[in-house]
């Protein structure tokens, strides 16, 4: 009946607004902000649950922290029976991105929103009469509005009030340059100097603003390459140029068609170039800020100014290189071709001699911002520099043997022209162009990190390819094509490969696969059970080994390995329902079990050897708030079951504390403590605020745990965090400290010992306690609460890993290991503290990273949408 007032009221609100409201009928592309950098309109068929599995979603988690997989696990039911019409890509603040997702959908939104609504919660609000929903589901806020037919969806309600704004007029739409089909990507080009901000160091944002003026929003093409194995994809289409005043990069790519020349110079190890073409301009421009002497007589003396630009063509360059040489914010440089060089190395030869320009050698050393604009182009910003000449070349650059290398390099052929991989990509450019750009992408990196700032998305999209390149070519004054192309180089080598896929048969693992030899092979088997009952032990080459059910019961947890028998033949151990399996290395259930438990089992069980006789024991909790010691007749050893004040959902723990083994549980806001004959251990229940997330964690005679409220506790008759970080919540025989880490709950806590680090004062290893908030920050820990490390996954984080130290790509650094909750997987080197990128990209759970085959590379093991999938992690050398 609530439920049915509920629905009745939500209607009758949405139908009052609407009625109200007037808005009127528009196509849903005018949803899409005019702030929007790109609009990708998928194929017909593409759904928002099955966007992630397209070709292009991963390439999307790359330059946006709003993940693909978040919209897609909100409902996959509902989502399935809504069109897709565009995903937008909207810069929300200056440093984060997020997603637009606008669909159609005939059926009011009232008939159904309501049942996700939090009860004693706002679960709309209006905005310009149009009534904004928020949706609460899994830990995450979705903000829904529907117009008319056209239903938009965003975890960020800025994006969708823009979108609104939009529709209603109050704002631009992002100007179509054609009615939007299917399997197009239209990239809003003026707009994207608003992105590419998003990426870049504050110092270095005005260089970029209305970098691309002059232009009209794009459609490209996605073509990706049809060797899977392989990362190569092509973005194809025409920008059209606006009736605005371009800016100096769009008109030095559309300003005419010709051969390209200037590669005979650049020097083979360059990280990135730029051959572009414009002809110089003939009035001065006044600098900015400081003018020197020879900016004063290049300002006051047209004739000295025209006699320059006119010995210079219209062909230049701009090269990067991966070093930064002397240099803190990367080396660079730029080359014009000459027309005139006599007449021009004579002018140089005026101007030094009357003291305008210092002669240094064979090379010239200019301060001068004006001169430098007119040899490199508006685009350069040098205001002082070297002058250096290659055959018909004049090279400028901040360093004197920069700008002399190019001739030496010209003359032993140490020049992209005669590089083979460069040599096969030129056959396959047109005959001229109008510009041209290329990057070889872990060189480019290096060079561009000073002016990026630091963990933004392009490097991540940057480590996908091994170059870049893009080519433009005039068609007429108001079009240019455009062609964006990823390509392999000889040699290079993916930084990780698959091995192999293992269906679930559309189940989902329990828990995280576990490790062991159960055949008797050369290498471990990996043992997982699933939703549908189904437990499997697969070999190293993704080949079944083992078959065994629990019979329609529903597993908790991973299953256990343990020699049961004490036979050194270990067992397949599992709880499921209200019973608990083992089965032998052919898939046969054991004698005596089923164990029949007569409660349903609540958390993943634990087999040890409790009352330390040299016989293991089988501990279980269960929904009737009971805590069980299970012997191999199937019963209760004295002493238990023990009765607590909550139902207890994670994994208990079996150690000793002070020498004296225990069971150590957490049910809800109570640390239980109980020796081995069921007594409960002298000093416990100890009770806090706020419930634990997480199972308790035994390290250095304390109990750590996670809670609900933000704060990491440690409980024992010494807690180890210092009086100075930490504060007494009770001081007893038994004490508990907390310690403030984050304003939401954490998931988890864990321990890593000897661990290396380095401070100012050099390397020194120390032991980690470790956590994991729920909007996705890690925090590493002294056990004293002096923060060593911290990342932030950009959103919310998996329950199913919990944030783990190894060295991944085997380069002799220990990585930081965490997983976003929609499965993206992070990792950062503990001592540099930078991201690797170089992991497979696919929505993961329950990952496993893990040295399969012994053979000094990690695979990576985790649930995919397509199943159970293996991945080789390529060693770094």
């Amino acid at each position: 009946m609530q439920g049915a007032y509920k629905l009745l009221i939500t209607s009758f609100i949405v139908i009052l607004f609407n009625a109200c409201s007037g808005v009127g009928n528009q196509p849903w592309t005018a949803l899409v902000p005019d702030e929007a950098s790109f609009l990708i309109v998928p194929q017909s068929d593409v759904t928002p649950f099955s966007l992630p599995q397209t070709e292009y979603a991963s390439l999307l988690e790359d330059i946006t922290e709003s993940s693909i997989q978040q919209i897609s696990a909100f409902d996959g039911d509902l989502l399935r029976t809504i069109s897709l019409k565009g995903v937008a890509i909207h810069p929300s603040t200056s440093m984060t991105t997020d997603l637009i997702w606008i669909t159609e959908s005939k059926q009011p939104i009232e008939e159904w929103v309501s049942q996700y609504y939090q009860p004693l919660a706002q679960n709309y609000y209006t905005f310009n009469e149009v009534m904004v929903h928020k949706i609460s589901k899994a830990n995450n806020l979705y903000f829904i509005a529907q117009v008319n037919d056209w239903l938009v969806i965003s975890t960020s309600s800025w994006a969708l009030e823009s979108a609104l704004r939009s529709y209603l007029g109050l704002a631009p739409s992002m100007q179509m340059p054609t009615e939007p089909a299917p399997g197009q990507l239209i990239m809003n080009t003026p707009r994207l100097d608003g992105w590419v901000e998003q990426f870049t160091n504050v110092t270095f944002r005005p260089s970029v603003y209305k970098a691309f003026s002059g232009t009209n929003p794009a459609t490209l093409f996605f073509r990706n390459n049809a060797d899977s194995t392989e990362a190569k994809f092509t973005l194809e289409g025409k920008i059209t140029l606006s009736e605005e005043t371009r800016s100096p990069l769009v008109e030095s790519v559309a300003y005419k068609n010709s051969a390209l020349s200037l590669d005979r110079y650049i020097a083979s190890n360059a990280a990135a170039f730029a051959l572009l073409r414009k002809a110089p301009n003939m009035t001065p421009q006044e600098p900015e800020d400081r003018v020197t002497r020879l900016d004063s007589l290049l300002l006051n003396n047209s004739t000295e100014f025209t006699g320059i630009a006119n010995t210079l063509g219209d062909e230049f360059a701009f090269e990067a290189f991966p070093e930064s040489g002397l240099l803190s914010s990367g080396e660079f440089l730029f080359m014009r071709k000459l027309t005139k060089k006599g007449e021009l190395r004579a002018r140089l030869y005026d101007l030094a001699t009357e003291g305008y320009i210092d002669r240094q050698g064979d090379s010239y050393y200019a301060s001068s911002s004006v001169l430098a604009s007119l040899i490199g182009s508006e685009l350069c910003t040098f205001k002082e520099f070297y002058i250096s000449f290659s055959g018909d070349v004049m090279v400028i650059s901040k360093r004197r043997g920069l700008s002399e290398s190019v001739e030496a390099d010209r003359a032993r052929r140490r020049v992209m022209y005669y590089n083979s991989s460069y040599t096969e990509l030129r056959k396959d450019l047109p005959a001229d162009v109008s510009g041209f750009v290329w990057a070889k992408t872990s060189e480019f990196e290096q060079f561009i990190k000073p002016f990026l700032l630091k963990d933004n998305a392009a490097l991540g999209l940057l480590n996908r390819f091994d170059v870049i390149h893009l080519t433009m070519r005039k068609l007429n004054d108001s079009s240019i094509d455009f062609s964006l192309k990823t390509t392999t180089e000889e040699g290079f080598t993916q930084p990780y490969q698959e091995l192999w896929v293992s269906p679930l048969n559309n189940g989902e693992l329990t828990g995280t696969p576990i490790l062991g030899d159960i055949v008797g092979s050369a290498t471990k088997e990996i043992i997982y059970a699933t939703t549908q009952g189904e437990i499997y032990a697969v070999a190293g080459d993704g080949t079944i080994v083992l078959e065994a059910s629990t019979d329609g019961s529903i597993p908790v947890g991973s299953p256990v390995l343990y020699d049961w028998y004490g036979n050194n033949q270990p067992i397949v151990m599992l709880g499921a329902g209200t019973k608990i399996f083992a089965w032998n290395q052919n898939g046969s259930l054991l004698p005596k079990f089923p164990i029949e438990i007569g409660q349903r089992i609540s958390a993943p069980i634990v087999v040890t050897d409790v009352r330390r006789n040299g016989i293991p024991e089988i501990i279980v909790a269960t929904e009737d708030r009971q805590v069980h010691v299970i012997d191999g007749r199937g019963e209760n050893v004295t002493g238990w079951p023990q009765v607590v004040n909550a139902v207890i959902t994670s994994t208990p723990t079996f150690e000793r504390v002070d020498d004296v083994w225990s069971i150590w549980a957490f049910s809800q806001n109570i640390v239980h403590s109980w020796l081995r004959s069921g007594a409960t251990r002298p000093g416990y229940p100890q009770f806090i605020n706020a419930g634990f997330s997480g199972s308790p964690v035994v390290f250095n005679n304390n109990v750590w745990g996670a809670g609900i409220d933000g704060h990491l506790y440690s409980v024992g008759k010494n807690p180890s965090i210092s009086d100075s970080l930490g504060t007494f919540v009770r001081m007893d025989s038994v004490s508990v400290k907390s310690m403030y880490v984050a304003n939401n709950a954490l998931h988890s806590v864990g321990v890593h010992e000897n661990v290396l680090l380095r401070d100012s004062t050099g390397f020194y290893r120390n032991d980690l306690v470790s956590t994991i908030s729920q909007n996705g920050s890690v925090f590493m820990y002294s056990p004293d609460g002096s923060l060593k490390l911290t990342k932030t996954l950009g959103q919310p984080a998996s329950k199913t890993l919990h944030p783990s130290i190894i060295d991944i790509d085997q380069d002799g650094n220990d990585d930081v290991i965490a997983l976003a909750e929609f499965g993206r997987l992070f990792a950062w080197e503990v001592l540099t503290g930078e991201r690797i990128y170089d992991l497979p990209t696919s929505g993961m759970k329950f990952p496993l990273i893990t040295d399969l085959n012994g053979d000094g590379e990690m695979e990576l093991i985790a649930q995919t949408r397509e199943g159970l999938r293996c991945w080789t992690i390529i060693k770094q050398e």
